[in-house]
């Protein structure tokens, strides 16, 4: 089961990689309207304070020590997501690790000549000081009163975030009303809409050891797997704005013959020929699945067990 979730989280995620001039490559983090889809609360907030005595929590589920945090006291300026009432809220996070000093003594080294570019360590997440303003994702600790900010999904400054701002309302707004989106009158409404629910039901809620799925509304379900089969899956993704395909979405689903679903057989096309288009295929199966063996099959959503 965890090998099944490894995998379903890099395929609803991705990992993107981005080409600098330099000799190496670099882990990236998400964009800013795919940490709206996952994160549980979404604030604009200012820090007011940092507390003196650090606090020692589970870095991640099931890790075997705890590690030291600092906890900032954030004001909520404007809630998005989840912080309904809320005025305060404590945000753990390790701050990065000092560099080592530097050796007196010169060791000789040898150059080696990589195989391919190595992979340079990420942007780390920002130590939060008082007087900063970010847009946050943040999840909820198991271990206390306390939020964290995960490693993809730091937070944004908000000072000249007005654009990503948006971006990330326009998510927000389709999860807190998502039948409006699934029953309008545009198909790419629609269509983005699915989409959106699709990436949040089929993901593992953050620091849950064991989960389980269970079935959503049927209405809604039904919505949604109509959206994905009226919708155009050649559309590529729209930049930070839409970062998904709809295919992305229906691969997400995860259906298997168990619940009547055969993916179509490839033929890999002749010399000359020009290049099969996978997902077309794979979108007329999933039409005519939703008409015969799919017609009452429920999405299914990922939920922490107790």
């Amino acid at each position: 089961m965890k090998k099944r979730l490894l995998g379903l989280s890099l395929a609803l995620l991705g990992v993107v990689v981005l080409v600098s001039p330099a000799p190496a490559l670099r882990i990236a983090f998400f964009p800013p309207a795919q940490r709206a889809i996952h994160a549980e609360v979404i604030v604009i907030g200012k820090v007011v304070g940092i507390e003196k005595q650090p606090v020692d929590l589970a870095p991640a589920p099931g890790a075997p020590e705890k590690v030291s945090h600092k906890i900032a006291l954030v004001k909520v300026q404007e809630n998005l997501s989840g912080a309904e009432n809320i005025t305060h809220l404590k945000i753990a996070f390790v701050p990065p690790a000092a560099p080592p000093p530097p050796s007196d003594v010169d060791v000789p080294v040898r150059p080696v000549r990589p195989v391919r570019p190595p992979i340079r360590p990420g942007l780390q997440l920002p130590e939060l000081r008082e007087g900063d303003e970010f847009l946050f994702f943040l999840v909820k600790h198991p271990g206390g009163p306390y939020y964290m900010m995960p490693g993809m999904y730091p937070p944004i400054a908000a000072k000249g975030a007005n654009k990503e701002i948006e971006q990330v309302k326009k998510i927000t707004a389709i999860l807190a009303n998502p039948l409006a989106g699934l029953k309008s009158d545009k198909p790419e409404v629609r269509a983005q809409t699915a989409a959106v629910l699709v990436m949040k039901f089929r993901a593992a809620p953050m620091f849950a050891q064991q989960v389980d799925q269970v079935p959503i509304d049927a209405e809604m379900s039904r919505l949604i797997l109509q959206a994905l089969a009226e919708a155009d899956w050649s559309q590529q993704p729209n930049g930070e704005e839409f970062p998904f395909q709809v295919a992305q979405a229906f691969y997400a689903l995860g259906l298997t013959p168990q619940d009547g679903w055969t993916p179509p057989k490839f033929t890999p096309p002749q010399p000359g020929q020009p290049p099969v288009d996978y997902n077309k295929l794979v979108h007329k199966s999933f039409v005519e699945w939703l008409k015969g063996p799919g017609k009452n099959y429920r999405i299914k959503k990922f939920v922490a067990k107790n």
